[in-house]
């Protein structure tokens, strides 16, 4: 079973609420680039930045949180203290066009290079799945319960820090 982190399931709730679900006969791509750049010399600036816009802060498990931009296309996600790759933010920009939808992430991890490694591939793999459910393939399908995630059609379980 594919348990989500809160940075990729925030990912996921932005996108199904930015790009509504398709229609049976329809299948939806998602085409992710990597940025290079999430505009602030720290994790820590970053947040204080989205915090000082007075945007609402939705909390996750292991202290983490997820800001939605004003702009409604852009999200953050920052690792809680808990998390083995704390600090790191994920800022996520997402446009469409044509029937496809765009997803720009970009990575800032300020932990051990490592944990930052596997923070990066985590967030690739959730947006891999992220894709295949887009695209309709039934063993992507998931559903959220209060802090689980179900997948396809394994058995519930709580998210993994």
């Amino acid at each position: 079973m594919t348990l989500w982190p809160p940075y990729a399931l925030s990912a996921c709730l932005l996108a199904a609420a930015f790009y509504p679900a398709p229609a049976s006969a329809q299948s939806t791509r998602l085409v992710v680039t990597e940025g290079t750049d999430i505009g602030y010399t720290t994790v820590a600036a970053a947040r204080a930045a989205l915090e000082s816009q007075g945007l609402l802060a939705s909390p996750a498990p292991n202290g983490g949180v997820s800001f939605v931009e004003s702009d409604e296309s852009t999200a953050w996600t920052f690792t809680g203290k808990e998390d083995p790759a704390y600090p790191s933010a994920v800022k996520y920009v997402y446009t469409k066009s044509s029937g496809v939808l765009y997803a720009q992430v970009t990575i800032r991890c300020e932990a051990a290079a490592e944990r930052c490694e596997k923070f990066r591939s985590d967030i690739r793999d959730h947006l891999a799945q992220l894709s295949k459910m887009m695209a309709g393939d039934p063993s992507a399908r998931c559903s959220v319960k209060e802090n689980s995630v179900k997948c396809g059609g394994e058995t519930e379980g709580k998210p993994t820090p």
